[in-house]
């Protein structure tokens, strides 16, 4: 009756406007009256271009296979070790087409699929975009795979982030892009816009993935709180991996979002948050758990003439969970939800808590150079019952570049970033998984 509930709030404001809207305009047309209203037909072809150039460097606790089970073994070395990146950024470049007659538009926007990327991480998604609108004179009604509400990195930081934003350490992207159905309205009162979505509980921007992330890890009481851990003994499992019997994944809502942004003066603001959940089943016992995530992120931009400041906090339950991540990459969050049954057989669910912050200063020095520093942390908790001690992780990254707009459509970006992946502590034992850090140039074109 709770999630029913949820969804059912969810439906009203999402739908309660649309409805109430159409009745007001009269928005259903006869042929005839569709005919000879016919609007001009608008047609935009855009796109864009990014490659970036570097070098990354990793010490010794970063890269090392002896540690592979605490921490990311990135180059299989016993040693600090350092690689150039020289190729294309087939994650943010892109080619679109926009299209607007009357009241309805589109937008379909693609990118390219790079085969070394696609051998090593199995991604074909083509697809970034693909959404159609509908004005409502109040607000604007979609339907497709867009930004959801959730989406608002603060940093522009290009070369990890691909021009970009730092994910995994403090600043929050949200849920990126999702299916399903949105609805914009404009806040005249505040200069601000308010946004309800109702999306895909299960998938993110790849259509080929599995439909359900940050799937449980298992515990047993066999090696406490290690027992099932998933890629390098610690990152989340294998998407669509559960424990045994444990294989029933039931979606019944959909997730629900929504943000609110204002400005006032030299100040704007937003405010956002959602809510995901879905169940898991024992094919066996038949007993069902529920895995539910939520994220309330809340940021902030002071402008001083040519300076800006700007900040983010969040605070998330199984943010794996959310919808986040695609599954290489869904450890950036810490810990998924984890699944623990005690020496009688009983099964219990172990929630992560997730928090982060982010902060940016910044100053134009003119129309074509600025300079642009950023800080952030991430954190991820979780209680063991079994040994009563609670693992944490965390990560943090310092960040500092200078935009350089040779034309406004021509951009390289100098950048220098510090990756640190901090200290893990599983069962009251702390390891250090080292630093990483990237220094180059990244580069841009759009037309």
């Amino acid at each position: 009756m709770r999630k029913l509930s949820i969804v059912f709030v969810a439906l009203a404001l999402v739908i309660g406007f649309s409805v109430n809207a159409m009745a007001a305009q009269a928005l259903f047309y006869s042929e005839k009256e569709r005919l000879t209203t016919a609007p001009t037909k608008e047609l935009e072809v855009y796109g864009s271009v990014r490659i970036g150039t570097y070098w990354i460097t990793g010490d010794k606790e970063t890269n090392s296979p002896a540690s592979a089970t605490v921490t990311n073994d990135r180059n299989g070395t016993n040693h600090d070790d350092a690689d150039l990146f020289w190729g294309l950024d087939d994650g943010s470049t892109r080619f679109g087409v926009r299209f607007k007659s009357g009241k309805v538009g589109a937008n379909v926007e693609i990118r390219p699929r790079d085969q070394e990327a696609v051998g090593q991480s199995g991604n074909t998604s083509l697809m970034r975009h693909w959404y159609g609108t509908y004005d409502m004179g109040f607000g604007t009604f979609l339907i497709g795979q867009t930004w959801t509400p959730t989406f608002n990195p603060i940093c522009n930081e290009c070369l990890l982030g691909g021009g970009g934003f730092l994910d995994g350490f403090g600043d929050m992207g949200g849920s990126a892009r999702k299916a399903g159905m949105q609805m914009h309205m404009p806040m005249k009162s505040i200069n601000g816009l308010l946004k309800l979505a109702l999306l895909d509980p299960g998938r993110r921007s790849n259509p080929d993935a599995v439909a359900v992330t940050g799937l449980p890890t298992a515990f047993t009481p066999a090696v406490p709180g290690v027992s099932y851990l998933g890629q390098n003994g610690l990152n989340p499992p294998i998407q669509g991996a559960l424990p045994a019997n444990w294989n029933t994944v039931d979606l019944t809502l959909p997730a629900f979002e929504a943000s609110l942004s204002a400005a006032f003066g030299p100040v704007s603001f937003m405010l956002r948050g959602g809510y995901n959940t879905f169940d898991i089943k024992n094919s066996v016992t038949d007993q069902t758990e529920s895995i539910d995530s939520y994220l309330i992120a809340g940021d902030a931009t002071y402008s001083m003439g040519p300076f800006y400041l700007r900040g983010l906090l969040y605070w998330a339950q199984n943010l794996t969970s959310f919808g986040l991540q695609a599954p290489g990459s869904r450890s950036v969050y810490g810990f998924t939800p984890s699944l623990f049954t005690d020496a009688s057989g009983a099964v219990q669910v172990e929630d992560t808590d997730n928090w982060g912050w982010f902060a940016v200063a910044g100053f134009k020095v003119n129309d074509m150079l600025s300079i642009e520093a950023g800080y952030g942390e991430r954190h991820a908790e979780q209680d063991n019952p079994l040994l009563s001690v609670t693992n944490e992780d965390t990560h943090n990254a310092f960040v500092i570049f200078a935009p350089i707009s040779i034309t406004p459509a021509f951009v390289i970006t100098p950048e220098v970033l510090i990756a640190d992946y901090d200290e893990l502590t599983i069962n009251n034992q702390t390891v250090d998984r080292g630093k990483q850090m990237a220094f180059g140039i990244y580069w841009r074109i759009d037309f």
